[in-house]
C-alpha cells in the first residue's frame, strides 16, 4: 500500500506545476511534451497558458544574442535619384541613439563602394557583402575581407547571359568551412539586348540554340573554389522580398522562401543544410479570413525571433507572427502575436532584434520604427534618418580571420 501510494505521488504532477515548467521550454520541446499528456496537449489552447507561454518566450533570453549587437544598412537615393548610397550603421543605447558608421571594404578602390548585405545576421563575425559582379566575405571588427574568385562558369557561353543568385551563406561546423550557394542560370540574348552581348553575324545557328540547363553551385572558403552540386531546390522569391531580407541562417542551416515549389501558389520555407547538403521544405502559415481583401495581404517575412525562426504575416496595418516547432512540419507553426492595426505609413518587417524588437519600414522613406513586443509600444529610432530601403542585422564582434580559414 505504501509503495502504492508513492508510486502515485511520484507520477502526479500538479497542473499549476506543469502549467509553470511547460510555459518556460522553447516551442520544439513543448510539442513533444504534448504527446505525454491529453491535458498537456491542449495547453495551446488555453489563453492563459498562451499568455504565459508568449511572456517567456520574448522574456527569457537566448544564447544567440549573448554580446550582440545591432547593424542598420541602408540603401538611399539622392533627390533626383541618381546616385546611390549605402551607409551602414552600428546601433547602440536604449532607444538606438548611439550610431557608429561602419565604412565599407574597397578592394577596387572605387570612389564609393556600396555593396548588398545577405542574410540576417553575421556568422561568427562574418558578414557576405555582394553585388552584380563581386562577393566578398567580411569581418568590420579586424577589419578584414576576402574577395570571392569566379566561378569556372563566369566564362560566358555562346550568346547567354549569366544570372546568379546567391540563395544562402553559412558556417559548416564539421568542416569548419563557410559556404555560399547560389543558382546559375543562363538568359538566352538576342539583338534586341544591349551592345556588348549583340550576336554576331558570324554566328553559328547551332551555338545559339544550344541548351543551357540551370544548376546550383556551392562555394567553400577552405577550398577558395565553386563546385556544381546535383540538386534541385526551390528558388527564393524575389517579388516583394526587399533585397534578400528572407534569407536566414541558424545552426549550419540557411533558410529562404519560395514560391516556385507546390500547388495553389503556395509558399514555402527552404532550409538548406551546409554539411550534408541537403534540403527540406516547410509550408508556410496562411492567414484566413472570409473577408480577405488579396491586395491587403503583404508579402510574408521570416525572421528570427529570440533563436527561433518566425514568420509574419501582414493584413492592411495588421500582422501576425507564428513560430515554427520542427523543419518540416506546417502543423508545428504556432501563432503567438498578434500585433496591430498600427499606422497606416507602417510597410513592413525589416528585421528583429533583441528582447522581441520588431523593426518596421515606412512609407514615403520616413524613418524606421521599433515595435517592442514585451511593451507592445512603438519606439523612435533616435537620429536615424529614412532611406528608399533599411534592414536590421544581428551582429558579433569575433576575431576570427577570414585567411587563416581560407589556409
Amino acid at each position: 500500500m505504501v509503495i502504492s501510494v508513492c508510486e502515485k505521488v511520484r507520477n502526479h504532477i500538479p497542473n499549476d506545476l506543469s502549467f509553470f515548467i511547460l510555459s518556460k521550454l522553447p516551442l520544439k520541446s513543448l510539442k513533444r511534451f504534448g504527446c505525454v499528456n491529453k491535458t498537456w496537449s491542449v495547453f495551446f489552447e488555453n489563453p492563459n497558458f498562451m499568455t504565459e507561454f508568449c511572456n517567456n518566450f520574448i522574456s527569457i533570453p537566448h544564447s544567440y544574442y549573448n554580446d550582440a549587437s545591432l547593424l542598420l544598412y541602408q540603401v538611399k537615393w539622392n533627390h533626383n535619384h541618381t546616385y546611390m548610397s549605402f551607409p551602414l550603421y552600428l546601433l547602440s543605447g536604449e532607444r538606438f541613439e548611439n550610431k557608429v558608421k561602419l565604412d565599407f571594404p574597397n578592394p577596387f578602390q572605387h570612389d564609393n563602394p556600396g555593396y548588398y548585405i545577405l542574410v540576417s545576421g553575421s556568422i561568427n563575425g562574418i558578414l557576405c557583402l555582394y553585388d552584380e559582379d563581386t562577393i566578398i566575405l567580411w569581418n568590420p571588427t579586424i577589419k578584414e575581407f576576402k574577395v570571392i574568385p569566379p566561378s569556372p562558369v563566369d566564362s560566358l557561353p555562346p550568346y547567354r547571359a549569366i544570372m546568379k543568385e546567391i540563395h544562402g551563406f553559412g558556417y559548416d561546423p564539421v568542416r569548419d568551412d563557410y559556404k555560399i550557394i547560389r543558382k546559375v542560370d543562363f538568359i538566352q540574348v538576342t539583338d534586341d539586348d544591349d551592345d556588348h552581348h549583340v550576336i554576331p553575324s558570324d554566328a553559328q545557328w547551332e551555338d545559339m540554340c544550344e541548351n543551357y540547363e540551370p544548376f546550383w553551385e556551392v562555394y567553400s572558403l577552405i577550398c577558395n573554389s565553386w563546385r556544381k552540386v546535383d540538386l534541385v531546390l526551390p528558388t527564393c522569391c524575389s517579388e516583394g522580398s526587399h533585397y534578400n531580407n528572407d534569407l536566414l541562417y541558424l545552426d549550419g542551416m540557411c533558410h529562404w522562401l519560395s514560391i516556385s515549389y507546390g500547388q495553389y501558389g503556395e509558399q514555402y520555407l527552404v532550409s538548406f543544410e551546409f554539411t550534408n547538403e541537403v534540403c527540406c521544405t516547410t509550408l508556410m502559415p496562411t492567414l484566413v479570413f472570409l473577408d480577405t481583401d488579396p491586395d491587403n495581404v503583404l508579402h510574408p517575412a521570416v525572421v528570427l525571433l529570440n533563436g527561433s525562426i518566425a514568420s509574419i504575416l501582414g493584413y492592411t496595418t495588421t500582422f501576425h507572427i507564428s513560430i515554427l516547432g520542427k523543419l518540416g512540419v506546417s502543423e508545428s507553426w504556432t501563432k503567438i502575436f498578434v500585433i496591430g492595426p498600427l499606422s497606416d505609413d507602417i510597410m513592413y518587417p525589416i528585421g528583429a532584434g533583441k528582447n522581441g524588437d520588431i523593426f518596421f519600414a515606412r512609407k514615403e522613406g520616413r524613418e524606421p520604427i521599433c515595435f517592442d513586443l514585451c511593451t507592445q509600444m512603438i519606439e523612435e529610432l533616435d537620429g536615424v534618418k529614412g532611406a528608399y530601403y533599411s534592414k536590421i542585422i544581428i551582429y558579433k564582434e569575433s576575431l576570427v580571420s577570414i585567411g587563416q580559414i581560407n589556409h
